[in-house]
């Protein structure tokens, strides 16, 4: 029977999250957990997790630029194609994985992001185009806004009612 898409979502976040974490200061707590919810307390197979996590830190510390985004987009995807065994083998460790999951994101540092399926998520600016005849669409989730307030003031830079260079209460 396939995994359900909400289970592949989240091998395919905890993978993204895993190579996300390979080069910062949360990859100790990130490695130890990963490996004992693999290893499911069979000390052999923790070694074996612990080996492939060390290999994929290994890898992406070696190179840089496009490399690196080639290196990570690879290794996330073996990181959630053996999660997803995982989940597929033992479906009771979805909960400890989400928990890990989040335990590894909260970890990182400010302003690093993951994203997984279908998604895409950006630290900063994100444009959205469509081009021949296509159709681009955008939703959003979490705590997004403006960097500030705007300044008092009427918008758009038109003097208010009242005010110098108005033409009368409410018009430009």
């Amino acid at each position: 029977m396939p995994l359900a898409d909400s289970l592949v979502a989240l091998a395919s976040l905890a993978g993204n999250t895993v190579v996300a974490a390979a080069v910062t200061d949360a990859w100790e707590n990130a490695r130890h957990g990963v490996a004992r919810l693999l290893g499911r307390g069979d000390p052999d197979r923790v070694k074996v997790a612990e080996r492939r996590l060390d290999e994929t830190r290994g890898q992406l510390t070696a190179v840089s630029g496009a490399d690196l985004e080639d290196a990570q987009a690879v290794l996330a995807a073996q990181w959630a194609t053996r999660l997803a065994d995982l989940l597929e083998e033992d479906p009771g460790a979805e909960a400890d994985l989400r928990a890990l999951v989040e335990q590894i994101q909260a970890e990182l540092p400010a302003g690093m992001v993951s994203a997984a399926d279908h998604s895409a998520a950006a630290g900063r600016d994100m444009n959205i185009e469509a081009s021949g005849g296509g159709v681009a669409a955008g939703v959003i989730h979490g705590d997004v806004g403006p960097p500030g307030p705007p300044g008092p003031g009427p918008v758009g830079g038109w003097p208010g009612p009242g005010q110098p260079g108005s033409s009368g209460p409410g018009q430009p």
